[in-house]
């Protein structure tokens, strides 16, 4: 499923609810990622709180891919593609 977002506070929703899906509480995912539930807590409340590198473990955690996709022609998207 697609979960399009356009600003970072909207990730603390769909964090919540992915890791809901797995069945998983805040602790456990905490212990899968080595860290504590209140750890998980904030993250959830504020998802602007850590880094990129920390959100690719989460998602990886959870078993999301992070897609950047433009809305750009199709021209536009072959260039970038091609690396300009």
């Amino acid at each position: 499923m697609d979960y399009p977002l356009h600003a970072a506070t909207q990730l603390a929703a769909h964090l919540r609810a992915l890791r809901k899906a797995k069945g998983w509480n805040q602790a456990q995912l905490g212990q899968v990622l080595g860290v504590g539930q209140t750890r998980i807590a904030r993250i959830e409340a504020d998802p602007t709180a850590i880094s990129v590198d920390q959100l690719f473990r989460l998602l990886g955690a959870l078993g999301v891919r992070l897609v950047l996709q433009t809305n750009d022609p199709p021209e536009v998207r072959e260039r970038a593609a091609q690396g300009w």
